[in-house]
């Protein structure tokens, strides 16, 4: 596909997706992967509360879910030779979702809902729709985050609340999830488990604590599925002057009554090689970069403010030579160089949605 893609182009171009509740647009951008210059192509009337997003594997349609009342996914075929969107179908979800992802081969539409506590799976057809049938896995506190390793034989969610990651075994014939083990492992009380990176070669899962601002690093069994974990490394420097985090929800997410600024991190991203890692870090909108080592070890490299406000979601460009931030509390959308040594630098901006906060790329 990004063969395709990149010949109908004729220069070497990404697209950007970027998904704003405030407004319920989508937002799509052309990212020059040479300069890194951005350019904004067209908003879309997605609906209610977009949140997540969710490219097919094939990258010819984009889920995205709408948090109004009831839950639903609407889906959009994607353009080959421009990126455009073209709104195809909806279908009822299974919960309000905050995170969303296809399966490796784009035959299941996981989610994860922070506010009713249960990652759920969706079959998805021949024609790339989603059907109606909907399994729901009780999570415990605040699921938030869900998907299958490289292999595609195990799916794995980040609940927040009770600090757990969920381990299970993708039973793709009959569209089931099994548990490995007691379906679960733990990590260390209020680190708040919320998005997670695997490595290429699959055998390394990182996932990001909210509350903590560390980056747990799991060893994946090959043959089993069972996270075993094999390091522990933070990624707030002194210098930032954060307290430990609080668990969030509708009724204080922002904290308001609770003058002091605690760690309040988002979202990881490696960058395609597998030798730097990204980590987002919202009270300070900055990222912090890690150097990733053998055995899955990790080692802070350093800490880089954004301009763009609240970062909830970054993306890195498939070459790897750009990282792509948006805000929730930020008008524009920013570009930033990645140099070898996981310094960034700011090159570019376009307008944003409002409220935006997730970032789809295609290359």
């Amino acid at each position: 596909m990004t063969a395709y893609l990149t010949a109908c182009r004729g220069t070497a171009m990404s697209y950007a997706y970027i998904s704003s509740p405030n407004d319920g647009l989508i937002t799509h951008y052309h990212l020059n992967d040479e300069t890194g210059e951005l350019s904004l192509v067209e908003q879309v009337e997605a609906g209610e509360k977009v949140n997540a997003l969710s490219l097919s594997p094939d990258g010819s349609t984009l889920y995205g879910a709408l948090r109004g009342q009831p839950p639903q996914v609407v889906s959009f075929s994607v353009d080959a030779g421009s990126g455009k969107l073209t709104r195809r179908a909806e279908a009822p979800l299974g919960a309000g979702l905050s995170y969303m992802a296809t399966d490796r081969q784009g035959r299941f539409l996981f989610g994860a809902s922070y506010g009713e506590d249960v990652v759920t799976l969706q079959p998805i057809d021949d024609e790339l729709q989603v059907l109606e049938a909907i399994r729901k896995y009780p999570s415990g506190l605040h699921a938030h985050s869900v998907r299958t390793d490289p292999s595609n034989r195990f799916v794995y969610a980040c609940v927040l609340g009770v600090d757990r990651v969920l381990q299970f075994t993708l039973d793709a014939q009959a569209g089931e999830l099994q548990p490995i083990g007691e379906g679960f492992v733990t990590v260390d009380e209020n680190t708040g488990p919320r998005h997670m990176a695997f490595s290429e070669d699959g055998h390394y899962m990182y996932v990001v604590g909210e509350m903590s601002g560390t980056v747990i690093s799991f060893a994946i069994d090959a043959q089993t599925g069972a996270l075993t974990q094999v390091g522990v490394e933070s990624g707030i420097p002194a210098s930032l002057n954060l307290s430990e985090g609080l668990v969030r929800d509708n009724r204080n997410n922002n904290l308001a009554d609770d003058p002091t600024p605690r760690v309040w991190c988002a979202d990881i991203h490696l960058v395609p090689g597998g030798k730097l890692l990204y980590i987002t870090e919202r009270t300070t909108s900055s990222v912090s970069v890690f150097e990733v080592a053998d055995g899955g070890q990790l080692k802070y490299l350093d800490n880089h403010k954004l301009e763009e406000k609240q970062p909830r979601n970054i993306a890195v460009s498939p070459n790897g030579q750009w990282l792509i931030a948006c805000g929730e509390l930020s008008k524009v959308v920013g570009i930033y160089r990645i140099h070898p040594d996981g310094k960034i630098a700011r090159v570019s901006q376009a307008p944003s949605g409002d409220g935006a906060l997730w970032i789809e790329v295609l290359g």
